[in-house]
């Protein structure tokens, strides 16, 4: 059948599936993820599968109770591509993290952002690739707890160098939803024996959207250890002040966005200066990412920033070049 056919047929088994069933005196209304994938010509029958089990994974993704067509063989192809290098890369060594500095505007190195690195067959993978793969994967959280046990392991080491430094770890949705989130970030925490204050939680914007139970615990117990949280990226999401009010956020990081049109684009600076108020009076630290220059830098500082990232103080390193450079600094 054709792909009008089969979108047809689909929806007509989720309104049969849909139909209330009786059992005792429950009664109980199911509910399906339904897949679709179109035979293309020459295309191996497994390929065929994967391509509908891929649409499936994504209906799921989307809530549920809905279908997905899959879309083109060559995307489907190439995501079941990343997908191996991650799990070769959890496997054989093949992450890495690099880190940036972030500045304060009197130069004092106010913390690390600890950034994910993916190696397969010796090229780097884009993070703008794998990440979404991970993501629709599950294979974010294994990233994620990786992620968190390296960067704890490397402030520890800042500590042992002599230069006690926080340092940012990434932390994705899928993680705080999951009950063990507060078992691995304890974990992490003693067995690189490390102090909670050094260490930050990286949040995306689109979480102070979507606070469930569950991601309120863990942040509430994630504060309660001593870690701080930080908003990344803030401003260009769905930022909704309601729910802005009730993190328990101690630093708030300014997307990029609205840096590199600075010191020409005066609404922008607006919008900054805005920010930066609001993100004080909340208690929280202000960072603008994407500084790249001088007259960036003095716009923001006039905006009344508290700290600043971006390649005009540093580009991504890797841990070595880190402890030398922090290192360099603490002599001069």
């Amino acid at each position: 059948i054709d792909h009008a056919e089969a979108e047809q047929l689909a929806r007509r088994l989720l309104v049969e599936i849909e139909r209330p069933l009786r059992i005792d005196t429950i009664l109980i209304r199911p509910s399906a993820s339904i897949g679709v994938a179109i035979n293309q010509i020459g295309e191996n029958p497994i390929a065929l599968l994967e391509r509908a089990d891929r649409a499936m994974v994504e209906a799921k993704r989307q809530g549920g109770n809905r279908l997905v067509m899959s879309g083109d063989v060559q995307l489907a192809r190439e995501e079941l591509a990343i997908e191996s290098a991650l799990h070769a890369a959890l496997e054989s060594g093949g992450l890495r993290l690099d880190f940036q500095p972030i500045l304060g505007l009197d130069g004092r190195v106010e913390a690390v952002e600890a950034l994910m690195r993916c190696y397969a067959n010796g090229q780097q993978v884009d993070p703008a690739r794998f990440i979404p793969v991970a993501e629709k994967t599950g294979l974010i959280v294994r990233l994620g707890e990786w992620s968190l046990l390296q960067g704890t392991r490397c402030a520890a080491r800042l500590c042992r160098q002599g230069t006690p430094t926080k340092l940012a770890i990434n932390v994705s949705r899928a993680q705080l939803l999951s009950p063990r989130f507060i078992q691995a970030l304890h974990g992490a925490l003693i067995c690189a024996d490390v102090p909670p204050a050094l260490i930050e939680l990286e949040l995306t914007e689109s979480l102070i959207m979507d606070l469930s139970e569950t991601v309120q615990a863990n942040l509430r117990t994630a504060r309660e250890v001593g870690v701080g949280l930080a908003i990344d990226d803030f401003g260009t999401g769905y930022s909704c002040l309601s729910n802005l009010k009730d993190l328990p956020a101690t630093k708030l990081k300014l997307d990029r966005a609205f840096v590199g049109v600075l010191p020409d684009d005066r609404r922008s600076f607006a919008i900054v200066k805005g920010m930066t108020r609001l993100g004080q009076e909340l208690g929280m630290i202000v960072v603008a990412e994407g500084v790249e220059t001088g007259t960036q830098l003095a716009a923001l500082a006039e905006a009344g920033v508290d700290a600043s990232q971006g390649f005009l103080h540093a580009r991504p390193m890797t841990e070595d070049a880190l402890l030398a450079w922090m290192k360099q600094r603490e002599q001069k």
